[in-house]
């Protein structure tokens, strides 16, 4: 139970920088905005499981400790995700506000104005739109491969909890002399949660490659 407390624990400090980092406006890209809200799944799921093993807890000081500190994590997500979601909204803001700023500052043509707008972009103009269109292309890249990264690491933090936890209910089922069906039963649901974890990890490198290949 203890390395589910020290995961959950990690995840959030984790979350936590994120979360300064993007509140502070030193990254308030599309890719640290999907792997906070990867990182708030994946705290929640850790939660859970720590809760559930809490609840099981037969010596009555660890199981209310445990669920103080299930509290006490389940109390700082949702605070979390309330700042998060009050920095989402006061960028947005402030993004909508300079777009309105930018079009009362363009000047007014009037009369002046050519006769066909819509003029051919001279080389140079056309050079600097191109180089912008690739610098966005490469930061959108950055951004999916970052998701992906945060993802495939989720999902090894939570194969590495599976295992310990497969070790120690094995382990408990032969303290208390379960049954060897039982006992197989826990077996094939490991191996189940062994390839949904592998085949999670092949799909993530996959959409990695595919994104390099097609898009890089």
């Amino acid at each position: 139970m203890n390395s589910l407390y020290n995961n959950a624990l990690k995840q959030s400090h984790a979350l936590q920088k994120d979360l300064d980092k993007f509140q502070s406006g030193q990254d308030a890209s599309a890719g640290l905005q999907g792997q906070i809200s990867a990182s708030f799944n994946a705290l929640q799921r850790s939660i859970d499981d720590y809760d559930n093993l809490a609840k099981r807890e037969l010596i009555p000081v660890k199981k209310e400790t445990a669920l103080a500190r299930v509290a006490k994590f389940r109390q700082d997500l949702q605070e979390m995700k309330v700042r998060f979601e009050a920095t989402k909204k006061q960028q947005e803001t402030q993004k909508l506000e300079q777009s309105r700023d930018s079009l009362l500052r363009r000047p007014n043509r009037g009369a002046n104005a050519p006769e066909h707008p819509y003029q051919p972009l001279s080389r140079d103009e056309f050079a600097l739109r191109e180089q912008s269109f690739a610098r966005n292309t490469d930061s959108q890249l950055d951004d999916f491969i970052g998701q992906a990264q945060n993802l495939l690491e989720n999902l090894t933090d939570q194969h590495s909890i599976l295992k310990k936890t497969q070790k120690k209910i094995l382990d408990t089922a032969n303290h208390l002399g379960l049954s060897q069906n039982v006992i197989r039963y826990i077996e094939r649901r490991s191996a189940q949660d062994k390839w949904i974890f592998y085949g999670g990890m092949i799909i993530t490198v996959l959409c990695l490659w595919a994104i390099v290949h097609f898009i890089g």
